[in-house]
């Protein structure tokens, strides 16, 4: 039997017989959130000093007096705080534990804290210009929760890697058409099994990075009759086993909003026009067509920048901007739906071929992308990192800070020219 299950149990067996006797504490009104939303919630928290304090008659017990160790949750260690200190007074004992305040660490105590079992409701964000922003980091949630939400910026979304999902990166065409279903909920089930903060019950966004063997931006050169690579019926084997692999996830974790990485990515020199970019439309259509995201929630246009001040096609970004959106608007489910748009930008520069790849893209460039994005009436998007940190010294609570400085100044500028 684990500690915790023997917790309760002890507990348990010390409050039943006093139920009767005790009014059980409100919990407050608003919705739970998951725990990784709670990281950071003890800076919110109006904890007792843990000296001696003041009786209080009839006290109120909030939920945050519950959380004994300040984590942003009640659960088994609070309860087990109680414990060992049950039955002592405020004159031998740290009235921490003394949830009721009455100068006696008894019943009453452990009521409380099982009567508000559970996690601590998140202040919600404050409104910024970044509102509407979201994190989203490679098989994890930031760190920085607090200083995230500080600047109004969200911690909700989760990128899955693709090897979770039999699509590793050294996969091989065959394995990939070959895992079954059963493969890939093992394989899945293992990876969620490894993610404390992931369960079926998870209501946040989850994108599934699928790229290997065949990147989503590949898919218009096996439909296109004029490509050396011409093959129908690959091109159905790849949409099928992309479907596989998202009906796996969403029969598992059917609460997340669920997006697919990669719809689309537009082609960088951002001419819509071009022979290219309309075959990577057609293959974008055609995977559509055919039921691709008939499970899907978010179409995430990858709308990372990949050129940097010095390149040719720098003047391209706004262009390829807009052209991801508008093919991302474009596609529908088969039932002919529309889906929510979430673009993807980064922080870096990704372009093998330019003198600027993974340099950290300039604030003006950054701030410039987003008055694009935002023009085009998109109000939600993503900022993808593979973690927290970007350099040695910057992290992205760090970049989003100087962006989101970047944009009250433009603001600020707007209303004292408006104002003239």
């Amino acid at each position: 039997m684990s500690r915790s299950t023997t917790a309760l149990i002890a507990a348990t067996a010390i409050v039943l017989p006093s139920l009767s006797q005790f009014a059980t504490a409100a919990k407050p009104a608003s919705k739970s959130t998951s725990s990784k939303q709670s990281t950071g919630s003890k800076k919110l928290s109006s904890k007792k000093a843990a000296t001696k304090q003041k009786a209080a008659a009839n006290y109120q017990v909030q939920m945050e007096d519950c959380d004994l160790n300040t984590d942003g949750r009640v659960d088994v260690t609070d309860i087990m705080m109680v414990i060992s200190e049950y039955g002592n007074d405020c004159t031998t004992a740290d009235c921490t534990t003394d949830v009721n305040r009455d100068q006696s660490i008894n019943t009453r105590d452990l009521l409380a804290v099982l009567s508000n079992y559970g996690t601590l409701p998140v202040a919600p964000a404050p409104e910024t210009l970044l509102s509407g922003v979201r994190a989203c980091l490679q098989s994890q949630f930031s760190q920085d929760a607090s200083g995230l939400r500080n600047l109004g910026v969200e911690n909700d979304t989760w990128m899955v890697m693709g090897s979770a999902l039999g699509a590793s990166n050294n996969v091989s065409e065959d394995a990939f058409f070959a895992t079954s279903a059963s493969d890939i909920e093992h394989q899945f089930g293992r990876y969620l099994a490894n993610q404390s903060d992931l369960n079926a019950d998870y209501d946040g966004m989850l994108v599934l990075d699928i790229e290997f063997p065949f990147h989503p931006s590949q898919l218009g050169k096996f439909i296109n009759p004029d490509s050396s690579s011409y093959d129908p019926i690959k091109f159905d084997a790849i949409v099928d086993a992309y479907k596989l692999r998202i009906a796996v996830v969403r029969e598992m974790m059917p609460n997340c909003k669920l997006g697919l990485y990669g719809f689309p990515t537009p082609h960088p020199h951002g001419k819509l026009e071009s022979n290219s970019e309309q075959e990577r439309i057609m293959g974008y259509e055609m995977a559509a067509a055919r039921g691709i995201l008939d499970q899907v929630d978010i179409i995430c246009p990858v709308l990372y920048q990949r050129f940097g001040q010095n390149d040719n096609n720098y003047s391209r970004i706004a262009s390829y901007t807009v052209n991801g959106i508008q093919v991302g608007r474009s596609l529908r489910r088969t039932d002919g739906t529309a889906l929510e748009i979430q673009p993807l930008v980064s922080f870096k520069i990704y372009n093998g071929s330019s003198d600027h790849h993974m340099e950290l893209v300039q604030i003006s460039d950054l701030a410039d992308q987003i008055e694009v994005i935002r023009a085009e009436g998109v109000e939600e998007f993503m900022f993808w990192s593979g973690k927290d940190n970007l350099t040695g010294s910057s992290t992205i609570t760090d970049r989003l800070a100087d962006l989101l400085e970047e944009l009250d100044y433009r603001s600020n500028d707007v209303m004292v020219a408006s104002a003239r």
